[in-house]
């Protein structure tokens, strides 16, 4: 099909890249006789690409990328012909360009005559809090370009860069210790006023790192964190990733084996500076804070920097988004390089955003919080239960307690009532099957964090697509096996799950695809603020359970979703509380002889709000889409028939 001007227009702005590049032995093994997942494969990297969102169907009615998702639907129900695909799969095999590969889809969809979803039968009311994808229902097996597509989706309203106050607030020589003043003045010396003359003319990653550790070498020889670089993408333990340089605390022992939960400053080094490649080289940065926050999920900030040729910035990752100090020059501004290599070798906990509430002592971990008397009370932390992976998210953390409760970090948006003043008024209003409170503690807030910060407006990527349907919305699906790390025991209830992050892409389309038109959600303007404040803190509450997808017989599954709806019934009824984020992992199967004869039981209310209560305020909803009522997606009103709807997918899950 012969493409007009103005599609060859958005395919060369959008270009696919090597995105292509992983299914070409696959489907040059099959190129006559293609398979079933080689084609939905390719349909996802298809559906995802920047061009689908862009390109107008062929017909005029919506976008390619919905037209793809179509046709993916029906390849998976059976409905179309594996041969159809073949004229597209011999332009990905052969590695022909963008346009002749577009113009193959074109002709396909031409042939096939997808059906476009039809309408819903209630009509938006934008009531409800908008939804957005994030990176944190992905498994760490998803490719580069899966993982970097959806923290883009997360992170990309939220990136500010040349915030003011960035230096002062974390790498402020004034207060620096006076062995801290000397490591700054010993770097200083080996520039010679116009540039660093032994800084490589080809700045080459072995080069750069030669140069980097000869300065840390003479200079950041009693620095407590050191510089590290890897060679091959195996060396992190658990998951896969060349890093370039990062800081971490010296091993006890030498070793080619890194952990993410040890590194505390991610580095990006480019051998040259290329602004239309700014996307690419963030979104990988951004890859490595994910896996820092993974295995560092109680961790308040991330420190990272990118180093292209001799331009610099330097960044600061936490759970509302990441801002940077504005690039420079490092031959121009020597100090700053100076103090970026010294602030990060010796910065204390705090600056560096490590966990400074979690007491460790002879081995454990303990928590100091207030009881329901108003009396402090410390808990030993146990076995870790759940992690939450993404970045921008609330970053719920539990930790069976010894005492056999559930700890529970998060950050919660302060639009919205705490987690806590729901369960409280639950308990007084007489609500069973609901977790209740033993203790609390708010630890600190974004706002707090940020303090003396001046932000601009938000980053604006190059050829981001802003009219295509409402600003993104946020849909974490925290706690899946997939998506947070279920590191408590029993797994026998994993062999009944969905492979992790399978429909990822795809999920993310229909995300897309079922949101309505371009009306202003009612609950957030953009600009209103600009960005989103949350507070951080421990809520312990009992008992602690096992999550309904650990289930070991049909009896218990069906008996917890018996007792779990009727919790939903009794929260709702008495409490006047409607919870709102029905998911596998927020149902726990329950000893009944210490949960007042209840089988399964509702936890996690951090997204529950009073019934016939205005909307909340806050900018994104961060339920579990997989389980989420449809309606709910096309932005109704949530209500409690929305909820039975969702009990529904958990036990199809």
């Amino acid at each position: 099909m012969a493409l007009t001007e103005q599609q060859i227009k958005i395919i060369s702005e959008r270009p696919l890249k090597n995105r292509l590049d992983h299914l070409r032995d696959k489907l040059r093994d099959n190129v006559d006789n293609p398979q079933e997942e080689d084609i939905a494969d390719l349909l996802g990297v298809l559906v995802g690409s920047p061009a689908a969102f862009s390109l107008p169907s062929p017909d005029g009615n919506g976008e390619v990328a919905g037209k793809l998702f179509s046709v993916h639907q029906n390849v998976r129900r059976g409905a179309v012909r594996h041969d159809e695909f073949c004229p597209l799969i011999r332009h990905v095999v052969a590695n022909s360009p963008d346009l002749d590969i577009w113009a193959a889809v074109f002709t396909l969809i031409a042939d096939l005559k997808p059906s476009t979803p039809p309408p819903p039968s209630i009509p938006p009311t934008f009531g409800g809090t908008p939804i957005k994808t994030s990176s944190s229902r992905l498994a760490d097996s998803e490719t580069r370009d899966i993982v970097e597509g959806e923290l883009f989706e997360e992170i990309k309203n939220c990136t500010f860069r040349n915030v003011g106050g960035f230096w002062d607030k974390f790498f402020d020589s004034k207060c620096w210790r006076q062995e801290q003043k000397a490591m700054l003045e010993g770097i200083l010396t080996t520039h010679d006023g116009q540039r660093w003359p032994d800084f490589p003319s080809i700045p080459d990653e072995k080069p750069v790192w030669d140069w980097l550790r000869s300065l840390e070498e003479r200079f950041l020889v009693d620095a407590p964190y050191k510089f590290h670089t890897t060679r091959t993408a195996n060396q992190f333990k658990e998951r896969k990733g060349q890093m370039d340089l990062f800081l971490q605390r010296p091993a006890a022992e030498e070793s080619d084996t890194f952990w993410y939960k040890h590194v505390l400053v991610v580095g990006e080094q480019k051998m040259s500076y290329d602004t239309s490649r700014f996307k690419g080289d963030f979104l990988q940065l951004t890859r490595y804070v994910r896996s820092v926050f993974a295995d560092q999920p109680t961790r308040r900030f991330a420190h990272a920097f990118s180093l292209c040729a001799s331009k610099m910035e330097l960044w600061v990752f936490d759970r509302s988004g990441a801002y940077s100090s504005g690039t420079f020059d490092i031959h121009d501004e020597p100090d700053k390089l100076a103090r970026a290599l010294v602030g990060y070798a010796t910065m204390d906990d705090d600056l560096m955003g490590l966990d400074t509430f979690v007491e460790r002592q002879d081995g454990h971990r303990y928590v100091t919080l207030v009881d329901a008397s108003d009396k402090e009370t410390r808990l030993r932390l146990d076995k870790a239960m759940v992690r939450q992976k993404a970045i921008v998210c609330r970053g719920t953390t539990c930790y069976e307690t010894q005492d056999s409760h559930v700890a529970k970090f998060s950050w919660a948006s302060d639009k919205r009532k705490l987690e806590v003043e729901q369960l409280r008024r639950a308990e007084a209003m007489g609500v069973v099957g609901v977790a209740r409170v033993v203790a609390h503690r708010r630890i600190t807030t974004i706002a707090e964090m940020r303090e003396g910060l001046q932000f601009p407006a938000a980053h604006r990527f190059r050829g981001e697509d802003v009219q295509f349907g409402d600003p993104p919305t946020n849909t974490t699906s925290s706690k899946r096996k997939s998506s947070s790390d279920h590191t408590s025991g029993d797994a026998s209830g994993s062999k009944r799950r969905r492979p992790a992050g399978q429909k990822s892409k795809l999920a993310t389309v229909l995300n897309d695809q079922l949101s309505i038109g371009n009306t202003k959600p009612s609950l957030y303007t953009p600009g209103e603020d600009l960005w989103e404040n949350r507070i951080y803190s421990c809520l312990v509450v009992s008992p602690a359970g096992r999550v309904i997808s650990e289930f070991r017989t049909i009896k218990e599954l069906l008996e917890a979703e018996r007792d779990a709806i009727r919790a939903h019934w009794s929260l709702y009824d008495k409490g006047k509380i409607l919870h709102r984020d029905i998911s596998s992992n927020n149902i726990i199967i329950t000893n009944p002889e210490t949960a007042n004869g209840f089988k399964g039981m509702l936890i996690d209310l951090d997204l529950a709000k009073i019934r016939d209560s205005g909307p909340s305020g806050a900018r994104h909803q961060t339920g579990t889409m997989q389980f989420m009522a449809v309606e709910v997606l096309r932005k109704t009103d949530h209500t409690y028939r929305h909820d039975l709807e969702s009990f529904f997918y958990v036990l199809l899950w």
